[in-house]
């Protein structure tokens, strides 16, 4: 009972909360970087999993971020992979929740973050720029993390290694996230989808 109301009073103050968002299709460990500096500023964390369902209307220059190839993982076991992970990269895992965050269609933000939570983001990418543009023009507070750093590969680079059964993008993500990849036989996954096109 104690634990549970002390979780609760941790996150009952939401104007102290940050937000980090992405597809993180999958979790690896450039997403670990990012979400260890985000957590130094705001150690109660909301993680926002972007494109939570399908998404309709794919953004011109990132049409990529839309396709069924690079969106294999469910909402649902893109937020069990991130919170098996946790303990691997010591984070408590009493200190994260999870929701859908749309960036794809961020009229649709405000039901669901509050505009007084700071949405923490980088600039390691072209398209970090159009999430600040769209994320200021409704009403939220970006805050980049210069320190972050871009890592040498990215969740695309992952599927293709694991697509081509190369067992290199194991070592790309924390060890249990790699484990539940294969127990959901993502692989199958990738192929077939790649079959369908």
């Amino acid at each position: 009972m104690e634990a549970s109301k002390e979780r609760c009073m941790g996150f009952r103050e939401i104007s102290k909360l940050g937000c980090i968002h992405g597809r993180f299709q999958p979790f690896h460990y450039g997403h670990v970087n990012y979400f260890l500096e985000a957590v130094k500023i705001w150690p109660k964390l909301i993680i926002g999993l972007a494109a939570p369902t399908p998404v309709k209307n794919p953004i011109a220059g990132v049409e990529h971020r839309a396709t069924d190839f690079a969106n294999p993982l469910t909402y649902t076991e893109r937020m069990i992979l991130i919170r098996s992970s946790l303990s691997e990269i010591g984070v408590n895992s009493n200190n994260v929740e999870f929701i859908p965050f749309p960036i794809d269609e961020p009229e649709k933000l405000e039901y669901i973050l509050p505009k007084t939570i700071v949405c923490a983001t980088t600039r390691l990418y072209q398209w970090n720029e159009e999430k600040i543009r769209r994320l200021e023009k409704y009403g939220y507070k970006p805050h980049v993390l210069e320190q972050c750093v871009k890592s040498p590969f990215d969740g695309s680079t992952i599927r293709e290694y694991i697509i081509n059964d190369d067992p290199i993008w194991k070592t790309y993500m924390p060890e249990i996230a790699a484990e539940l990849i294969e127990e959901w036989k993502i692989r199958d996954r990738l192929i077939s989808m790649i079959n369908k096109q």
